[in-house]
């Protein structure tokens, strides 16, 4: 009992305590670093392509970021996209429902889905994503929103004013501009300046 209340297990308690302050500390900024906000967190991008159609329960929908009730994602006829109750995600496609409207993009954990996005697709099949926030490692770009997608070994650069990289395109016309995202490739293929977009919307 008394080698219980010495000081030495009571320093060693006060020292665990405090590292485990400091990791959890650490782990939250991680989170939200590199310019990214609480409300977009970053999230790697393991998985795009076409949903041919989304199937939710009569119970679904997203609360504060979070589903309520499941979704089945039908890829093809051989693959189906299982979203369970509690997921992070988001819905943007107002067409989800309907053939072929959508794109479902996914950061996986094996095959459970751990975050997931549905957007509207755009012929080609392409996404318009937002515009490129940071080049990463090993050919992954951060967008504005937070998603991390891996690039194409060449990205087109579309705009009427030159520029001599992606990363001088970035710096310059970055806030302004717009991602293309090749669905088949998975990969970031282009960016568009402000006049391009507009002139292509």
């Amino acid at each position: 009992m008394r080698q219980f209340f010495s000081w030495r297990i009571w320093a060693a308690c006060v020292v665990l305590v405090g590292l485990a302050l400091l990791i959890k500390t650490s782990l939250s900024t991680t989170a939200v670093s590199d310019g990214a906000s609480p409300e977009n967190a970053t999230h790697m991008i393991d998985f795009i392509s076409v949903a041919f159609q989304v199937q939710p329960s009569p119970d679904f929908s997203i609360t504060d970021g979070l589903t309520t009730g499941t979704a089945d994602v039908v890829i093809d006829g051989n693959r189906t996209m299982h979203i369970v109750a509690g997921t992070p995600g988001s819905v943007e496609c107002p067409d989800a429902t309907q053939i072929g409207r959508c794109v479902v993009l996914a950061d996986l954990l094996g095959d459970a889905v751990v975050w997931f996005a549905i957007v509207p697709v755009e012929p080609g099949p392409k996404i318009s994503a937002p515009p490129i926030a940071a080049l990463m490692r090993n050919g992954v770009v951060r967008l504005t929103n937070g998603w991390l997608v891996r690039t194409a070994t060449t990205v087109d650069r579309q705009c009427t004013q030159e520029t001599a990289s992606l990363s001088e395109f970035i710096k310059k016309l970055g806030p302004e501009s717009s991602t293309v995202i090749d669905v088949s490739k998975q990969r970031v293929t282009a960016v568009r300046c402000a006049a391009v977009s507009t002139a292509t919307s």
